[in-house]
């Protein structure tokens, strides 16, 4: 019967421990994509849902691309400011963004990024809400 038990609480520390290696992993793929991966996501999800042309693709990609690329230079620097200027710089880049991707993108296509913007937005919120419940 000891045997059993003892068995039994191994098995289920193992299982636990592999369960929680295998959350930390995938956690830190997710961060640790390359600017030219995040840029193909970003660009690839883009042409999905805003329909975009072969020319706007190449535009949106390169305009992530050198946001990433920025986001990596930038990040030492970030690390030495405190929490509210960081903020702060990082809306500023997150304006800017915005702005440009205006410019490549017509009227009917920013209406629709606009709307998948806020649906996103308002599902995160219900996902924090439902957590803290």
């Amino acid at each position: 019967m000891k045997t059993k038990n003892l068995l039994a609480i191994t098995f289920l520390l193992f299982s636990i421990a592999f369960i929680s290696v295998s959350g930390f992993s995938q956690q830190s793929e997710k961060n640790n994509k390359t600017p030219e991966e995040f840029a193909t996501k970003m660009a690839d999800r883009m042409k999905k849902n805003l329909s975009l042309t072969d020319d706007q693709y190449r535009q949106v990609y390169n305009l992530a691309l050198t946001k990433a690329r920025n986001r990596d230079a930038n990040k030492e620097k970030y690390k030495n400011l405190d929490k509210e200027t960081r903020k702060q710089m990082k809306m500023q880049s997150r304006d800017e963004f915005k702005k440009q991707l205006q410019g490549i993108l017509n009227a009917e296509q920013i209406k629709k990024m606009e709307e998948n913007m806020s649906k996103h937005k308002n599902h995160k919120g219900n996902k924090k809400h439902k957590k803290s419940e």
